[in-house]
């Protein structure tokens, strides 16, 4: 991996997201559209580009390796919790806002961007360690996260049951069927490896053209305007991915895993925040101002973060 090869590649991606800005202009795309092109990538894309990432590898992990990614998984979500909880009281964040905020810097949108800058990044085998990385995600942005943002009716523990109704999806039945399939050592890449396989490449320009166009309908002289989103961006697009990086090092003696680690930790905020803040009551504004604000920055954080794995 070099930087100019990582830049060339965040290129490629940001094209792909203008493209998708400038086809909500042309009225090509719009939000129905979007939600069910989600639906779809969320459910079925997705899905088929993690499984395909082991039934189509020639060299899975050792059982140990798996148990270290999950077990690094969770120490560094440990990590990035404290730091999360952390930033916004130490700041003096409204406290209407904490949560919002907290949530921001912890969650990062590893489904629509992380996956795919990773295959594009490392290929498949980056894909394999981030569904593996992933499942602790997908386990606390419904319930931790359901806490930070959650000011809705019902008492907290109801709210927490009811997003715990939503933890279980598509994306993170597959990372536990990566998971097993990695375990036992199982490939196929004739007629089933490859179907997933074909399904999967649809994954990255499916996300790209939904974040452009997502991108396209935000009023942008209103998203800017506030300074809080940016602090909160530089802490989820730098901070918590360094810190991570700095922590791990010592012991992470596989480049592919440390930069898979690393990079997924630096993703902008999750799209998840959105959603949750409309069922939940929460923040929508704040939350849709970090969102916008990171994945722009994260353009030019993505690239110095690898950057960084290549130099230290």
């Amino acid at each position: 991996m070099s930087f100019q090869s990582v830049e060339s590649q965040m290129v490629i991606l940001f094209l792909g997201i203008v493209l998708g800005f400038i086809a909500r202009k042309a009225s090509v795309m719009n939000d129905r559209f979007d939600g069910q092109f989600s639906k779809l990538v969320l459910n079925v894309t997705l899905p088929c580009l993690i499984i395909s990432s082991v039934l189509m590898n020639d060299e899975l992990p050792d059982a140990s390796t798996v148990g270290l990614i999950f077990l690094l998984s969770c120490a560094s979500y440990a990590i990035i919790l404290a730091i999360a909880f952390a930033v916004p009281f130490l700041l003096r964040f409204p406290k209407d806002k904490r949560g919002t905020y907290s949530f921001m810097i912890a969650f990062g949108n590893v489904g629509f961007i992380g996956f795919p800058v990773l295959s594009a990044i490392f290929g498949d085998q980056a894909i394999l360690y981030a569904a593996i990385f992933n499942i602790p995600f997908n386990l606390l942005v419904f319930t931790v996260g359901v806490f930070m943002i959650s000011e809705g009716e019902g008492t907290l523990r109801e709210r927490l049951t009811d997003g715990a109704k939503h933890v279980v999806s598509p994306t993170l039945i597959s990372c536990f069927v990566a998971l097993a399939l990695a375990l036992l050592r199982i490939t196929e890449p004739g007629i089933l490896g490859q179907s997933l396989d074909v399904m999967g490449q649809m994954t990255t320009p499916a996300a790209l053209l939904i974040i452009g166009s997502t991108l396209a309908k935000m009023p942008i002289r209103e998203m800017i305007s506030s300074f809080r989103p940016y602090i909160a961006s530089l802490f989820r697009l730098v901070f918590v991915p360094v810190a991570i990086f700095f922590v791990f090092r010592s012991f992470v003696t596989d480049p592919m895993l440390l930069g898979t680690i690393v990079i997924t930790s630096g993703m902008p905020v999750a799209t998840n925040g959105t959603l949750l803040c409309l069922q939940y009551g929460g923040d929508l504004k704040t939350m849709t101002k970090g969102t916008f604000v990171s994945t722009i920055m994260s353009l030019i954080t993505i690239p110095l973060l690898a950057m960084m794995l290549v130099y230290l």
